[in-house]
């Protein structure tokens, strides 16, 4: 999972940055806060994305001193959280400890006064059997979601059948398609009656130079065209080569139609996640989250 992957490379550090102001998030009230649970599911961690209010989905932005007034309010020893999986609630977690303990830091970046904070946390167990775990979290629950139809095997091929035709229209021939890792989703996200249907083509393995090739396409059901249309598309560009991978979707603002969450990152490195959102019949991205550990001002 390469969001993880980024995640753990911490050591790597970051440069001394220019103090400046910066717009401070809001923390009056304390909103609710969109996390990302992640790691091994021994010993996970949660990090922060995003505040939720009035329907919006803002990215945090604070700086060194708020980050802590953050810590204080959010990773407070045994601080419960909500844990969500294919837009359902599955489980929680509490707080075994937060980003600050005394003067102690749970990491560190060498030359950065502003970290952004993790929280060690601990999960159910009845929330995943799987080794690592990459979980949408909230800080207070979110309304339960309204059932839908279970996803079929015929949703998986209709998605496989669907990234392919939009793969061949932004050039990648049947030959090429061959030769790249194809990963699809069907899944109920309320955009329409019918389920909406993830897929991406993308260069098997790792360590790949010069430019991968990529395609990842969102498709939902038209009425108008009785049947799949594509409803966001995105291709590397030629200059700055970035890549999308979906994470999971939920119902975030309470509209009734989920958010999806991508990661998105460059070839090389800064990963960073999207919040997207069904705006008239296309997957509009609305919010994103930081790309940097740091967040002392550049």
């Amino acid at each position: 999972m390469a969001v993880v992957a980024s995640i753990l490379t911490l050591a790597l550090g970051c440069d001394k940055r220019v103090e400046n102001d910066i717009k401070q998030t809001s923390l009056a009230g304390k909103p609710r806060a969109v996390l990302l649970l992640f790691g091994d599911r021994a010993d996970p961690r949660v990090l922060p994305l995003a505040t939720v209010a009035d329907g919006r989905i803002t990215p945090i932005a604070l700086d060194a001193e708020g980050w802590r007034n953050f810590d204080r309010l959010y990773f407070a020893v045994g601080a419960p959280f909500a844990l969500y999986r294919d837009g359902k609630a599955i489980g929680n977690g509490v707080v075994r400890r937060g980003m600050w303990v005394g003067r102690d830091a749970l990491y560190t970046l060498p030359g950065c006064r502003a970290l952004r904070p993790l929280a060690a946390v601990t999960v159910d167990t009845s929330v995943s059997s799987a080794v690592m775990l990459e979980l949408i979290s909230t800080s207070d629950p979110l309304a339960a979601a309204p059932a839908r139809a279970a996803t079929t095997a015929a949703d998986a091929d209709s998605a496989r059948a669907v990234t392919a035709r939009v793969a061949q229209h932004e050039g990648l021939t049947s030959k090429a398609r061959d030769e790249l890792e194809l990963v699809v989703s069907a899944v109920q996200t309320g955009a329409t009656p019918h389920p909406t249907l993830v897929g991406s083509y993308l260069e098997r393995g790792s360590g790949v130079t010069g430019k991968p090739r990529h395609v990842f396409a969102i498709s939902d059901y038209s009425d108008a065209s009785h049947g799949y249309v594509q409803s966001f598309v995105h291709v590397p560009a030629d200059t700055v080569r970035e890549f999308r991978r979906f994470i999971d979707h939920v119902d975030l603002t309470g509209d009734g139609v989920d958010e999806i969450v991508l990661e998105g990152w460059r070839n090389g490195g800064d990963s960073y996640l999207i919040f997207m959102q069904y705006q008239d019949g296309h997957w509009r991205e609305v919010a994103r989250g930081a790309n940097n550990w740091c967040a002392d001002p550049r």
